[in-house]
């Protein structure tokens, strides 16, 4: 394998181009949903409930019906009212395993995950094998960053059910951060038992194959930490870059990283975004990312100043560019806005998304519609045929120029390829309007409305709608 193509950078772009197109990454959330199932009683209505309660309180020096009234309030849902009758049992009886077990789930109902694991490690104990103890836990300790005893749990969990595949994915995510070489064996093991798994387990697991090549320990926990972020697990990303920047107190790249991995987590990554430029100040990479960084913040000015120098230092940062599109329509300065919309496409004229972008600027503001608009419309659905945006805005650029025969196959198109956009129906909802079409108008506006609850395109699907002369 040629040298470049094991640094860090040309790791991230690989990485970025695979996972930034597979959606939300494997979590625990299946396996939570499978232990609220087991936990509620199929059979329990608001009359058993009660019924069992009764029992309880008219003798409560019995512990078994203690117990039973605390695991029925568990399973509807009462967390605080499962715990008095839960602790008389315990009090009458000692605690046990599924004593423990509930109490563990009523405080994690109660959102105190520290007490909850405390009632788990102690049902664990005398359980040491129970899978569903034992995934409770590892969720729990990921939750409050105890990385070294969710990973035992992981490892404790797979022994005892190796077919587990998210648990194998969730273990070989952990291990990519604090033993990236046991990692693969987990990721690949993951990806052969799930195949909605096996895409994230592939490309982390590629990143950590380069990432060893390199025989460098910085490199490679940079390239771990730049695809966790890419898998949204910001968490154990920035653990990574910390990892890096401590091996290499130089490493530019690894701290803009950090910087985003902040961001991303609610924190302020400007610390990490300032040393990287203290470090490096010729590189895009990190000026586009400080961009970012004030665009989420809502300073516009400071945002475009480091988006301009990112671009300044490398022509080729179409995103760049784009976002330098969005930040001067914030502005309403509309001439720099379609400057920087055209300098993205002339930087990546093969990335639909960016014509994409352009196109929708023009429509959007009712700019050159019949000329520059249309056409960028049809340069991105020819680059991306399948792109629902893509669609959406050919569509919406026929329909603005007229041409409602070629619009409604086109927005029809885009909303079978993303039926929950608020923009695709509310284009719809207009095209039925203009062609005396009050139900179907009506259907799409009202879509258009929920599934875009607090934007603009809800306030201007709402102001359409007043031409029905009803309100949803």
């Amino acid at each position: 394998m040629p040298q470049a193509s094991r640094h860090p950078s040309a790791r991230l772009a690989l990485a970025a181009l695979v996972v930034l197109l597979l959606g939300i990454q494997p979590n625990w959330l299946p396996l939570l949903n499978d232990l609220h199932i087991a936990r509620q009683s199929s059979s329990l209505t608001p009359q058993s409930l009660t019924a069992i309660v009764d029992a309880y309180n008219r003798q409560p020096w019995q512990p078994d019906r203690a117990e039973s009234a605390g695991l029925a309030a568990l399973a509807a849902g009462q967390y605080a009212a499962a715990q008095v009758p839960l602790q008389r049992a315990a009090a009458l009886k000692g605690w046990s395993t599924r004593l423990h077990s509930a109490m563990g789930d009523s405080y994690q109902g109660l959102g105190d995950t520290p007490s909850a694991i405390d009632h788990w490690q102690q049902a664990l104990t005398a359980d040491p094998a129970n899978a569903a103890l034992l995934t409770k836990l590892a969720i729990a300790y990921e939750a409050q960053e105890q990385y070294s005893q969710a990973q035992i749990a992981l490892q404790t969990l797979v022994a005892v059910d190796p077919n587990n595949a998210v648990a194998q994915y969730r273990l070989g995510v952990l291990l990519s951060v604090y033993n990236p070489a046991a990692a693969p064996a987990h990721l690949m093991l993951a990806a052969a038992l799930d195949a909605s798994v096996k895409p994230f387990a592939e490309s982390l697991n590629q990143t950590i194959s380069a990432g060893l090549d390199t025989k460098d320990p910085a490199d490679l926990s940079g390239v771990v930490g730049y695809t966790l972020i890419s898998l949204q697990e910001y968490k154990l990303a920035k653990a990574a870059l910390l990892n890096a920047v401590r091996q290499r107190p130089a490493f530019a790249e690894a701290y803009a990283y950090l910087g985003l991995a902040e961001d991303r987590l609610g924190n302020d990554g400007l610390y990490a975004y300032q040393r990287a430029i203290d470090l490096d100040p010729s590189r895009s990479l990190t000026h586009y990312l400080l961009g970012l960084h004030y665009r989420r913040l809502q300073q516009n000015q400071q945002a475009i100043a480091e988006l301009e120098l990112a671009f300044k230092l490398d022509k080729t940062n179409a995103a760049a560019a784009a976002e330098l599109g969005s930040a001067y329509t914030e502005t309403a300065d509309l001439a720099n806005a379609e400057n920087w919309y055209s300098q993205a496409v002339l930087a990546a004229p093969s990335d639909a998304s960016f014509w994409t972008l352009l196109a929708q600027f023009y429509l959007d503001h009712d700019l050159k519609v019949d000329q520059a608009g249309i056409l960028a419309a049809e340069q991105a659905a020819a680059l991306a045929p399948d792109s629902a945006a893509a669609q959406d805005a050919l569509g919406f650029a026929e329909y603005l120029n007229g041409h409602v025969a070629l619009a409604e196959p086109a927005l029809l198109k885009a909303q079978t390829l993303d039926p929950r956009s608020a923009r695709i129906q509310f284009h719809l909802g207009l095209l039925y309007l203009d062609t005396n079409r009050p139900t179907q108008a009506k259907t799409a506006l009202d879509a258009a409305v929920a599934l875009g609850a607090g934007t603009s395109v809800a306030t201007a699907a709402l102001q359409a709608m007043a031409r029905l002369g009803t309100q949803p």
